[in-house]
């Protein structure tokens, strides 16, 4: 995604607007390197049931933990994965594939 002055503008007076200053930084993908600790979040179905007995869908956000163990920007093979997203190691040993826009530095 390529960020123009104008777009770069509309973020800033947006967010200015709603919280009165700006305190979050944004990270770029050269902020993000292989073995640095990193948090996601994730929106997770959940069928909960109600008091009257019927089976509702809901979202609960989750916050998951892990290491990069791979940047993807530099995968020769271009079918594996896209370049803005790496792979991470989540504590269950689980590797993931997720977005760097989706990553918190830990």
């Amino acid at each position: 995604m390529k960020i123009t002055e104008k777009l770069l503008k509309q973020v800033v007076t947006e967010t200015l607007k709603r919280t009165g200053h700006i305190t979050e930084g944004f990270a770029m993908e050269k902020d993000f390197k292989k073995g640095m600790s990193v948090t996601w979040n994730s929106l997770e179905k959940v069928i909960k049931t109600t008091k009257t007995g019927r089976k509702k869908v809901d979202y609960e956000r989750i916050t998951h933990e892990g290491v990069i163990t791979d940047d993807c920007s530099f995968t020769a093979d271009r079918a594996s994965c896209e370049p803005g997203l790496v792979v991470v190691k989540d504590i269950d040993g689980n590797s993931r594939t997720v977005a760097i826009t989706e990553l918190t530095p830990v």
